[in-house]
């Protein structure tokens, strides 16, 4: 049944959703009205409306409105599909975006880079690949620009901080170029935190999507030398199946599994004590003491 508090019109391109005033949260857009495809969210539909969080997109939207978002200072996450393939300007003018989801129906190509172009601010975006395809997780770190005074030669110079800026450049003709996005990883590593690489390494190593043997090579190294903060983030986003896999790959020393079953005690993550202390009992079990008489 369609919500009454959603406006809309019939176009030539489809059905257009002109409004939605309501006040919940979490907002599932319909696929279709009156049994034709919304294809078209028009120009400030969910203008300053600071109730909603995450909104799902229509699974055939293929145009989004100037500002259609703008202002919505508590829009955390988007989940659409790649029939968009662009925003309109200014669409997120004013959004703190974090996460984003993107189910892949046709090819490759999809509106990512102009998320990611309008959000300057850390985003984690999912990509779902067809049936049989990689599906990839991948961490766009934050960046941004500071105006410093020059003072002797009487200028303003552009310092740019983080990596973000770099990986927002990894597209071609609206596609993301993993290759691209992979050798981005030092930037990660001299401008960002030691948390950002870490998560940034562990999604590329369990969503492998064109992930080559020599940047595979390269994550599994940084990780190796920082084991301890690993440790600490797997704790802190209680990232079971992370745990999980690095034990498959015997990445687990037994110093950093001792910093992961502090971290969970001192977080009173029980569960995540639970694992730490079985993975050390499995991977580094206690010699038995023997006596000779």
């Amino acid at each position: 049944m369609l919500s009454k508090e959603i406006r809309y019109k019939k176009t030539e391109k489809g059905m257009m959703i002109t409004e939605y005033y309501g006040n919940d949260s979490y907002v599932v857009l319909p696929d279709e009205i009156e049994g034709e495809p919304v294809t078209i969210l028009g120009d400030y539909a969910f203008s300053r409306n600071l109730s909603v969080e995450e909104i799902w997109m229509p699974l055939e939207l293929k145009e989004v409105g100037r500002y259609a978002f703008y202002r919505c200072r508590n829009l955390r996450k988007l989940v659409l599909g790649n029939r968009l393939l662009d925003m309109g300007g200014g669409a997120l003018t004013g959004c703190h975006l974090e996460e984003v989801e993107i189910y892949l129906q046709d090819g490759k190509k999809s509106c990512l880079k102009s998320i990611v172009e309008e959000m300057r601010y850390q985003m984690r975006i999912y990509l779902h690949a067809p049936e049989g395809g990689q599906e990839a997780k991948l961490l766009f770190p934050e960046h941004y620009e500071e105006a410093v005074e020059n003072t002797p030669a009487r200028i303003l110079e552009t310092h740019h901080h983080g990596a973000g800026g770099y990986y927002r450049q990894c597209f071609y003709d609206r596609e993301l170029d993993y290759r691209k996005y992979d050798e981005m990883f030092y930037h990660t590593v001299a401008e960002d935190t030691e948390e950002t690489a870490v998560e940034l390494a562990l999604n590329r190593l369990r969503f492998p999507a064109e992930l080559s043997d020599k940047n595979r090579q390269g994550y599994e190294e940084y990780l190796k030398k920082h084991m301890t903060a690993v440790a600490k983030w797997t704790v802190k986003q209680e990232e079971v199946e992370g745990i999980r896999f690095l034990q498959r790959r015997k990445l687990w020393t037994e110093q950093s599994l001792q910093a992961g079953m502090d971290f969970a005690a001192e977080g009173s993550k029980t569960e995540i004590l639970s694992i730490f202390m079985d993975i050390r009992k499995d991977q580094f079990p206690k010699k038995k003491k023997t006596f000779e008489l």
